[in-house]
């Protein structure tokens, strides 16, 4: 039986992808930075602790604000200790353009998790390009050395904003501009936020221009709510009867892919109040039971809606008819192989999905029953299937509900502001 009885209003924390850029950025800033509503969680903890081994001096005052005193881009300085990135395949690959550009040696390091996660992606690009770096075949441990290299025109070869964003990185440290250029357009935070901090970076089709000899400017800056964690109450509000509001949602348009799909499956969703912060478009996102149909995923959707597509797995399994799923391969390396874990989940709860290399075929409205999921220590697949169990109303148990707090802590919070009762 659905659960029915859904409703209210959250304010969910700021966005994962834009918290470890600020912090990046306010870090690399000639100037004093103070970030407000910041998703302080085990992946972005990661990357304000590395910079503070870097020499870079970041005080957490009210629980989710910082106030990062920058050094400039020259002034970081070497680490007494490796560099842990933790379980945060955005801290690793963004960092890896940056210390690739430093006058010190240092090593980068994660943890079991992220060692399974290729960085060749990365070093190779920057390795063909000069820098002095050693990887264990394309994984952690990372070791740099001082390096000169430098580019004026690069590809990114695989559409991923973590690969362009090291790129960028590193092209704020060359004395002539640069043109990074990409195939398939993907998320743009660190050039809006680049933009907004005085780099004056060019943008044209699918290539960013970066100048030389640039500064960063220090600024004050709130961080919108975040569009992937959003994903999760968004579900629920489509599978509930009450209306649910997610308040400052970051709307920026490569991450409302997910919203896109379940707009054409018959969503009921309104965005209103929509403004700018911070060079990033925010609205109200407002969501009600709907009733759901089956659609046809493309591969050129895919990098709008990566994040979101183990949650959308499980909206699909509760859609009228087939919906199809191409061109995610990019799932097969995320914290899990979500594709496979998304085979698992749904073939756990005795549900059917056909599983393909970049994809999935899976028909719908299916009867799921309740069950044990192994969630690969993945924390989105964990949320997917605690929201499962609150919108079926069956007891679906997830064996990792730790690993939220990579990503999402206040998640069980938000859920019970909306009155979302887990069944044990």
């Amino acid at each position: 039986m659905i659960n029915n009885k859904l409703s209210g209003e959250v304010t969910i924390i700021g966005d994962k992808s834009i918290s470890h850029r600020a912090i990046i950025f306010c870090s690399l800033a000639d100037g004093i930075s103070r970030i407000s509503n910041i998703l302080i969680s085990g992946d972005t903890t990661a990357t304000i602790d590395i910079f503070r081994c870097l020499g870079v001096n970041i005080d957490i005052v009210e629980g989710n604000s910082l106030i990062i005193h920058g050094v400039g881009l020259q002034g970081l300085s070497k680490p007494d200790s490796k560099l842990n990135a933790k379980s945060s395949g955005t801290t690793a690959r963004l960092l890896t353009g940056l210390l690739s550009r430093q006058n010190f040696t240092s090593e980068l390091v994660g943890s079991s998790q992220l060692t399974k996660r290729p960085m060749g992606r990365v070093v190779d690009l920057l390795n063909e390009n000069g820098s002095n770096i050693s990887s264990k075949n394309g994984y952690l441990p990372i070791n740099f050395k001082k390096g000169f290299s430098t580019f004026h025109s690069i590809n990114t070869k695989v559409p991923s904003a973590q690969v362009k964003s090291a790129l960028l990185i590193a092209s704020l440290y060359h004395q002539e501009p640069t043109v990074i250029t990409e195939d398939i357009p993907t998320r743009d935070h660190s050039e809006r936020m680049l933009a907004y901090m005085g780099i004056g970076i060019v943008r044209m089709g699918t290539s960013v221009t970066v100048p030389p000899n640039q500064k960063i400017k220090p600024v004050e800056l709130d961080i919108p709510s975040d569009t992937s964690s959003a994903a999760f109450l968004i579900a629920l509000g489509i599978l509930s009867s009450e209306k649910i509001v997610l308040r400052k949602v970051l709307i920026n348009e490569r991450r409302i892919g997910f919203l896109k799909v379940l707009k054409r499956m018959n969503a009921n969703i309104e965005i209103n109040n929509i403004t700018e912060i911070g060079n990033e478009m925010v609205g109200d996102i407002k969501v009600s039971k709907s009733n759901l149909v089956a659609t046809q995923i493309e591969p050129s959707e895919i990098p709008d809606l990566i994040d979101e597509i183990p949650i959308l797995t499980f909206i699909a399994s509760q859609a009228d008819g087939l919906t199809t799923l191409r061109g995610a391969e990019e799932l097969r390396i995320k914290e899990s192989d979500r594709l496979e874990t998304m085979k698992d989940f749904i073939e756990a709860l005795n549900g059917k999905i056909k599983m393909y290399s970049d994809g999935f075929d899976i028909l719908g409205k299916q009867n799921l029953e309740a069950g044990s999921i192994k969630t690969e220590d993945d924390h989105r697949v964990s949320m997917t299937a605690l929201i499962a169990n609150i919108s079926l109303n069956k007891k679906i148990t997830p064996d990792n509900i730790k690993c939220i707090d990579d990503s999402y802590p206040s998640f069980f919070q938000d859920l019970a502001l909306l009155g979302g009762e887990i069944n044990e």
